[in-house]
């Protein structure tokens, strides 16, 4: 099942984008399909060298196609084992051959597969690795809107610019909003679908 964000554009359009997993039900994604503006395909992963890995989501991109609705490529830092790993998204940030490589790769396949753009979903990003994540995403755009792909970022919702703990220090707001074409708030952070609601607490 994806997860749905609406927002607003400048031109005040409504945007609304779905995550889908290669194995979602087709009767769910072909009941959503007349409601979306992207889906977005959840999710490549890529190796210590920037290598992708690519998940089998053929069908999920020509169900969307038939309906007009965009493809985006979400690159998280999935391993080979398909586990989230945040060494991982470090270890390329901080080895510009290896970036170099995976902004390349990422190129290939946006044309190889017809995508729209890239959505960049990196969580838990070291905070010394703030400015080398937003490098990442500005220099990928520069590499692929000239082809006319766009760039998105998710972002966790920071309620300051200097929220301590992990999940936040690492996400620039500033940065990614020079750097992106569109920015998505991981509001789900504050409530999952499978968990109870959160209330945020205003302290004073």
């Amino acid at each position: 099942m994806p997860w749905y964000d609406i927002r607003a554009s400048q031109f005040g359009t409504i945007i609304v984008n779905g995550y889908a997993y290669p194995f979602i039900n087709q009767g769910v994604l072909e009941q959503w399909m007349p409601d979306l503006t992207y889906v977005s395909s959840f999710s490549y992963g890529f190796t210590p060298q920037g290598d992708l890995i690519a998940p089998d989501d053929t069908r999920v991109l020509e169900t969307a196609r038939e309906h007009g609705v965009q493809g985006l490529l979400v690159l998280t830092p999935l391993d080979e084992e398909g586990h989230f790993n945040s060494h991982l998204a470090s270890q390329v940030l901080n080895n510009p051959v290896a970036r170099d490589r995976l902004i390349e790769n990422i190129y290939i396949m946006l044309n190889e597969k017809d995508f729209y753009g890239v959505d960049f979903d990196f969580e838990f990003v070291d905070r010394a690795d703030r400015d080398l994540y937003v490098d990442l995403v500005r220099r990928t755009a520069e590499r692929v809107r000239p082809e006319g792909f766009i760039v998105t970022v998710a972002l966790v919702p920071k309620t300051s610019a200097d929220q301590p703990g992990l999940l936040y220090e690492g996400h620039d707001y500033p940065g990614m909003g020079e750097a992106a074409d569109l920015v998505l708030l991981m509001t789900y952070e504050w409530g999952y679908a499978y968990g109870p609601p959160m209330v945020y607490k205003k302290h004073h």
